[in-house]
């Protein structure tokens, strides 16, 4: 991880400082970095002019005519390129902490995205922590709902148990419910994991859950954003497509018909033109959004326990559904080169910053409309709240994470408590989500 940072390439230093972002101070800066989608128009420019990004920091930028921006301010593309100092010293913070930093020009970049999303969608910067060599494994994305259900938490136990065994990796996308209980079984049970972070990568990358699994090359964990983003819904449906690529097949435990990011994100990959083979889980208590989810081109898989070796198992509902996929001469393998339709999700006011927002021809308006609006307040802040009591907190603390006043905080905690949805400390008086 040191080395990868240490050769850090120019490039890379300059598609940072167009693309990313340094920490919170630059959170509500006027600076906008560029997205994915500007970056994307001007890294064609600079390819018509012969030019890499590392010439920009030699003054490349003063010889290109002014139509040669697409459509991006030269003013704000140098604002952009003058924050030297700030990455110098974020980059300093995280490779402190194990964190390392690759562009899509350099080697060392995951060929799987490059391969699978095309340069429209593959991001421009990867931050990750860990083995980097896993994102070249391949192995089964398992994907589901943060509320899952009993049946489907101990299917997706089961799932990541023999995914071990077999030495098959887990990809996954680090959220509460199937995401965590796929990634900790597998690294509990001796397996390889690679997780795909929407948020927060600096605080994973030094949580006790997952400090084996990196010191013992077992795990990686990766992600586009940079690595002190908060949780927002639109780094979390971008996250998903990352999922699929770094996978060879994947499966579906628990999904809600029209609603969420599993739903979306497989919903986008099969619409893809060479989608990757997605399965569901039938058995059990399987949510209804499981089978409308093979209405789009899923298949089903068989229900546990499972004699035969997974691998198996996959290539023999390959042959026996009637919708084909493309031909794969064997699953754990490196991918060929893909065509790659037009995805439904893109960024408009910076890649990795809290800007982030989904486009999806209209995904919000869909999702908004299938979705029952919260009773109360309340009802509409709990998920809000939970998700960041995963640990124990006091009400100031809570406070002033979520922005809010202290004896609001305490009005919402005192009905979770209640409702006997959070426990309570004393002593000092702390609260975490049950």
């Amino acid at each position: 991880m040191d080395v990868i940072n240490k050769n850090l390439t120019d490039d890379a230093k300059a598609i940072l400082l167009l693309c990313g972002r340094f920490g919170k101070n630059e959170e509500n800066s006027t600076i906008q970095p560029l997205s994915l989608m500007e970056y994307n128009r001007l890294a064609e420019r600079m390819m018509n002019w012969n030019i890499r990004p590392a010439d920009l920091l030699a003054g490349a930028l003063e010889k290109m005519a002014t139509d040669a921006w697409a459509g991006i301010d030269p003013a704000r593309i140098r604002k952009l390129l003058s924050r030297g100092a700030a990455m110098a010293f974020a980059i300093e913070k995280w490779t402190h902490n194990g964190i390392w930093i690759v562009c899509r020009s350099d080697d060392t970049y995951p060929e799987r995205l490059k391969s699978h999303l095309k340069r429209t969608q593959a991001p421009p910067i990867l931050f990750g922590v860990g083995d980097i060599s896993l994102l070249s494994k391949g192995g089964l994305a398992v994907v589901g709902s943060r509320d899952v259900d009993d049946s489907g938490e101990v299917f997706t136990h089961q799932l990541a148990e023999k995914c071990a065994r077999e030495g098959i990796p887990v990809v996954s996308g680090g959220a509460r419910g199937v995401d965590q209980v796929a990634m900790l079984s597998a690294l509990n049970s001796g397996g390889s994991v690679i997780g795909v972070m929407a948020e927060r990568l600096f605080k994973a990358a030094l949580s006790r859950k997952y400090r084996e699994g990196i010191r013992e090359k077992r795990l990686v964990l990766v992600s586009p954003f940079h690595p002190e983003a908060r949780f927002i819904v639109g780094n979390a449906m971008n996250r998903n497509k990352l999922v699929y690529a770094l996978a060879d097949f994947a499966l579906a435990v628990s999904v809600k018909k029209g609603k969420g990011g599993t739903w979306a994100g497989a919903k986008e990959e099969l619409n893809r033109a060479k989608p990757k083979p997605v399965f569901v889980r039938l058995a059990g208590d399987a949510p209804k959004g499981n089978q409308a989810l093979m209405e789009i081109g899923a298949r089903p898989f068989p229900d546990p326990p499972w004699k035969d070796h997974l691998e198996k198992l996959f290539e023999e509902a390959l042959r026996t559904q009637a919708k084909p996929l493309p031909s794969q001469a064997r699953l754990f393998s490196e991918p060929e080169p893909e065509f790659m339709a037009e995805g439904s999700v893109k960024e408009e006011k910076g890649f990795y910053g809290n800007q982030t927002e989904v486009n999806a021809a209209s995904l919000n308006e869909k999702m908004a409309k299938e979705a029952s609006l919260p009773k109360s307040v309340y009802e509409a802040v709990l998920p809000v709240l939970l998700k960041a009591m995963e640990d124990w907190k006091n009400p100031k603390e809570l406070a002033e994470e979520l922005e809010v006043r202290k004896v609001q905080i305490g009005d919402w905690i005192r009905r979770a408590v209640e409702k006997g949805i959070i426990e309570k400390k004393s002593r000092p008086v702390r609260y975490r989500r049950k």
